[in-house]
Parts: structure tokens; C-alpha cells; sequence
């Protein structure tokens, strides 16, 4: 049969199971015959249409009767565990050069930091600082060496090291897309800083107490850290060694594997954490026990990242053809009408800046321009309050998220209201620009009193609250990327409140914190490179452009200060408000299926010459 005929013949059926599928309640047993009819012509198109588009429809039509029969119903744990024990191994596989490469690296730096110590007896100070040094010096003389790990409660304990280790772990993959460089920068800074940590304690006669401490919870930490950093040289790798792939094509996928070796350190990090605070403030536990837990966790980790992936590599469970996947030839605009995960969505949001600068980025520093000069309206009698915003050690005492309290400088805070504002009205125009006609025109952008009132009070609420929350800013990692869903379905949908409610739905909740952690991380990437020595001597080189009094050169650099803090973060928030519409465009294609419906109209439409094209 001709493809042609097939679909003629079947195509009123299968628009009858769509139809069918978006009820709200549908019968089981009439839900098991449409998967049992589905499947069968499934079968016959795999068979006879199997690089065409009717077979990429069917599999998709059959996705959703299978879901639907399986909604309400627990996934087994084995296929929630499926990640770590199929996919992330067989990366750990292809890219263990890497990890061998992070092991050489980290352990040349340890070599370092010990050499360093030996050679110059205050390289520590340079290194831990000179409060941690003292504090560990009266320790020491005090008869409690390790008394640094009880000062704590134990729960506060372990969730600040697990935030600040799995920030760590995020930072270095992060850095690894400057083309491996700050990966290879973090893991060298982290190699000495262990070193000289663990020499300061062997020539005070402290190794052994100091070694059954220090790595109960470091053999899982340090070995994590190792890991992130090959996560990091692979994310990287891409754009030195593209292969056969286009550069921006070999940076996608060793991207998406750097990220996917970060998700499988995430639960070694929170195991860590635990035992830092829970296990290494036991010092007066049997050395004999101590040193067991240690060869523990160095057996279980070298046996998981290392002796796993070969052991199931030796067994024939990776392919050639799975560990080299295709890749498309052709740069393709952004999809709007395709359900995407966490990795798509994380990829168009960095794409999106990059086709359209000046509309995003050049908004946002011209958004930054305007804040710096509402700050500088904002300062009564700035001339003379210059002096004490400086601290003693030369720093300045308020930073830009400080200056955006009401209660402070309420024109700043207002300022700042109104260019949250404007900055999702510029992302939700990019992403207009970037949409197909025939989409621009059902969904080209709706205002409303609702979109109107959504887009004032969040963007007034997420200024509010990251003043209100103080030290506890990470509370609101989702907020920004909530905040674009809802808007992009009062903007570009309909409006509802149910769409609001399933906003917050712990699904939802769930991908907002993980796209929003990623970016507050990128955010604070590009807070640490303003703040380098390179920007540092960037600034002093163009500080002539001042006049050469001190007051004129302490505006200077503090104009410069808050131009480059506010950036960062409206580009932070730009990134965030697009994540939030992505995910409201894949929800609303998952729920409608339009593409597909489209596909199916447009399935042997056009005329063929006969022997040019196979059925």
C-alpha cells in the first residue's frame, strides 16, 4: 500500500483518538483498544514508511495513549534509577580520558600546595587566610585540632557545605565553556588548597588525626570535585576538538554530557555534606573504624566512576554507534511547538542572546545605564557620603542588590521595578520575532489587564523579596523562571488561574529550581570575572578617562561597579524569563500536539514525480 493510501485511510481514525485524548476522563478499556490499534499501524509504518512522516507521528500519537494509560501510576524505581546505572555510566566511558586528565591535574596542584608549604612555612596564610590559620593554630594548642568541625550544628552544617558543594561542582563545569581553561583554573586552586591544608597539619606531627578527619567526608568530596572537573574539561572539549561535527554542533553534545556527569554528582555531594556534619565531628571514634570508612568510600567511588563503566563497557553494553550519536548538519531556528527537557530548554535559553544582541543584551546594559543613573539621583549629598561607602579595606559597602531596597532608595527600587518590566517585554519580543508566521499569528501576544497587573506585580514582588530574604536569597532561585512561565501564558495563551496553580505544581516547582539554579550559577560566574584581576586591570587602564582627584576616581569606579553588577543581573533575569517561556510553549505542545496535527494535513500534499520520490 502506498503511503498515501495508508494515511487516507487511517487518518479520520487516528484524529478521532486526539480528539479523544484531550478529555479530561477516558474510558480504560477504550484507552487499551486505541493503544492496542495504534501500535499495530505503528508497526505496519516502521515496516514500510520507515523513514518517512507518518511513522514519526504514529510513534508520537502512541507516546500519548501510553501515557495516558500509565497516569496516576508510580514509575518503578528502576527506571528512576536508570540514569545512574545506564546512561551516566556509559558517559563516564567515552569520556574517561577526561577524568584521568581531572586526576593528573587536581594531583599536580596537591603536589604544589605540599612543595609551596614546605618551601615557604607561610604560603598557608596566602592560601586558608590568616583568621583560619590562627583559629586552627589555638585549636591545636588548645588539644582539639579538629575543632572546626564542631562548632556547628550538624543539620546547618550539612546543608550550607552540600549548597556550597554543589555550587562549587556547578561553577567548575560552568567555567569548562570558556574552552576548559577555568575548569582547569578551579581544579588547580582546589589541588593546592587541599595540599597545604593537609601539609600544615604534617609538620605540626597532626598527619594521622588530621588524615581519619579530613577524608571521612573528603574521599567523597575531593573525589566529586575530580569528577565535576572532567564534567568540565568535556563541556569544553567541544570547541577545541570538534571532529567532524561543526564547532557550535561537537559544543552542544559535549556540553549536554558535562551536565549530565554533574546530575549524577549531585547525591555524592549531599552524602558528603552529611558526613561533614554528621560523622567528622566524631574524632573520639576508634581509629580502626575511621580509617575502614575511609577505604570505604574510596572503594565505593573509585568502584562507581571508574570499575562500573569499564566492567559494563568490557560486557558489550556499549556500542559504537551509541557512544557517537548523530548530530544535524544544518543550524536550526528555535522550535516553539516541540516538547523539550531541561537540556533543550537550558540550550535554546543560551541561544536565544546570541540571535538577537542587540535587541537582549544591548537592552539589558542600556537597563544598566539607566540604573546607575537613578542611583546617582537617588544619593542626597552623594560628595560627602562617598567616603563612607568605602570601607577600610578599600571596598565599597553597599552592592547593587542592596541598593534596590525600598526602604533604602526607594527611586533606585523603583527604577529597578521598571526595568524588570521592560526586560520581559523585550525577551517576549525576541522570542515573537524568532516565532514561525504561522504561530506569530495564533499566538503573536495578547494584552490584558491580567498580563498587565501579572507583569507589575511579580516583577515588584521578585525586587521585594530578594530585599526581605537578605542571606537567604536561594529561596528564590525559581522565582524568575516561574515568573516568565506565567507571564509568557498570560502574554502568549490564555489567561486562567488554573495555568497559575499548575505554575506551582511540585512538577513544575521541580524545573524551575534546576534551570534556575544553572543560571543564578552562570550569574555568578560573570559576578567572579567582573571582580578578576583581568576586568580589574581592564577598569584601572581606562580609570584616565577620570579626572585625577580621589572623590572623581571613587565615582569612577563605583559607577563602573554598579554598571557591571546590575548587567549581570538583568541578564541573569533576561535568561531566566526565557527559560519559564520555553517551558510554557513545550507544556502547551505537550497538551495540544499542534505540529503533529499540522504534519499530518500536510502529508502527501505535495505533487511527486513518479521514480524521484519512494513511498
Amino acid at each position: 500500500m502506498r503511503e498515501t493510501a495508508f494515511i487516507r485511510q487511517n487518518q479520520d481514525k487516528w484524529a478521532e483518538y486526539e480528539a479523544y485524548l484531550s478529555q479530561p476522563s477516558i474510558d480504560p478499556d477504550r484507552l487499551r483498544e486505541m493503544f492496542v490499534h495504534i501500535t499495530d499501524d505503528l508497526a505496519y509504518a516502521r515496516t514500510f514508511y520507515r523513514n518517512r512522516s507518518v511513522h514519526f507521528y504514529l510513534n508520537g500519537l502512541a507516546q500519548r495513549v501510553f501515557n495516558r494509560l500509565r497516569r496516576g501510576r508510580r514509575q518503578p524505581l528502576g527506571q528512576a534509577l536508570s540514569f545512574w546505572t545506564n546512561d551516566l555510566p556509559r558517559i563516564l566511558w567515552e569520556t574517561r580520558h577526561a577524568l584521568w586528565l581531572s586526576f593528573g591535574i587536581f594531583a599536580l596542584a596537591f603536589a604544589i600546595g605540599v612543595v609551596s608549604s614546605r618551601i615557604d612555612p607561610d604560603f598557608a596564610r596566602y592560601i586558608l587566610g590568616e583568621e583560619y590559620v590562627a583559629m586552627t593554630i589555638a585549636n591545636i594548642e588548645s588539644g582539639d585540632p579538629m575543632a572546626v568541625y564542631k562548632d556547628s550544628p550538624p543539620l546547618g552544617m550539612s546543608v550550607g557545605i552540600a549548597a556550597n558543594n554543589v555550587l562549587v561542582a556547578l561553577m567548575t563545569v560552568l567555567s569548562g565553556v570558556l574552552t576548559s581553561i577555568g575548569t582547569v583554573f578551579i581544579l588547580m586552586r582546589n589541588g593546592i588548597m587541599v595540599g597545604v591544608f593537609q601539609y600544615f597539619f604534617i609538620e605540626r606531627d597532626l598527619f594521622w588525626p588530621s588524615f581519619l578527619t579530613i577524608w571521612i567526608h573528603g574521599t567523597l568530596e575531593i573525589s566529586a570535585i575530580i569528577v565535576a572537573g572532567a564534567a568540565g574539561i568535556v563541556a569544553g572539549s567541544g570547541w577545541l576538538f570538534p571532529g567532524t561535527y561543526t564547532r557550535r554542533q561537537a559544543f552542544q553534545r559535549s556540553a549536554r554530557q558535562g551536565f549530565s556527569i554533574f546530575l549524577g554528582l549531585v547525591p555524592v555531594f549531599l552524602l558528603a555534606a552529611f558526613f561533614e556534619g554528621y560523622l567528622t565531628r566524631h574524632t573520639e571514634a576508634p581509629d580502626g573504624l575511621r580509617l575502614g570508612f575511609i577505604l570505604l568510600s574510596l572503594i565505593v567511588v573509585v568502584g562507581y566512576f571508574v570499575v562500573f563503566p569499564w566492567y559494563k563497557a568490557r560486557r558489550g553494553h556499549y556500542e559504537a554507534s551509541e557512544l557517537r550519536e548523530p548530530a544535524p548538519m544544518a543550524a536550526e531556528p528555535i522550535a516553539f511547538t516541540v516538547i523539550k527537557y531541561h537540556g533543550a530548554v537550558l540550550a535554546d535559553m543560551l541561544r536565544m542572546p546570541f540571535r538577537q544582541p542587540a535587541r537582549l543584551v544591548g537592552y539589558a546594559l542600556l537597563a544598566s545605564c539607566v540604573a546607575v543613573g537613578a542611583y546617582w539621583t537617588a544619593e542626597r549629598e552623594w560628595w560627602d557620603r562617598l567616603q563612607s561607602d568605602v570601607g577600610s579595606d578599600g571596598t565599597y559597602g553597599q552592592s547593587w542588590l542592596e541598593t534596590l531596597s525600598f526602604s533604602k532608595l526607594p527611586l533606585v527600587f523603583s527604577t529597578g521595578v521598571l526595568l524588570l518590566m521592560g526586560l520581559v517585554l523585550v525577551a517576549f519580543s525576541a522570542l515573537r520575532r524568532e516565532m514561525p508566521e504561522s504561530l506569530r499569528m495564533a499566538r503573536g501576544g495578547r494584552w490584558s489587564l491580567s498580563f498587565a497587573l501579572g507583569l507589575l506585580g511579580l516583577c515588584t514582588a521578585a525586587l521585594w523579596f530578594s530585599d526581605s530574604f537578605g542571606p537567604s536569597r536561594f529561596l528564590l532561585i525559581p522565582l524568575p523562571v516561574f515568573i516568565g512561565y506565567w507571564l509568557a501564558q498570560l502574554y502568549f495563551g490564555e489567561e486562567s488561574l488554573g495555568g497559575l496553580l499548575y505554575a506551582v505544581s511540585v512538577r513544575s516547582l521541580w524545573r524551575f529550581i534546576l534551570i534556575g539554579t544553572l543560571v543564578v550559577c552562570l550569574y555568578r560566574l560573570s559576578l567572579a570575572f567582573f571582580d578578576s584581576y583581568l576586568m580589574g586591570n581592564v577598569i584601572d587602564f581606562f580609570s584616565w578617562l577620570a579626572p585625577g582627584d580621589a572623590k572623581s576616581l571613587h565615582v569612577y569606579y563605583r559607577s563602573i561597579e554598579l554598571l557591571l553588577s546590575s548587567f549581570a543581573l538583568h541578564v541573569h533575569w533576561v535568561l531566566a524569563i526565557l527559560a519559564g517561556a520555553f517551558y510554557y510553549f513545550s507544556d502547551v505542545e505537550l497538551e495540544e500536539a499542534l505540529h503533529l496535527r499540522e504534519s499530518i494535513e500536510r502529508l502527501g500534499a505535495r505533487p511527486r514525480i513518479r521514480g524521484l520520490a519512494r513511498e
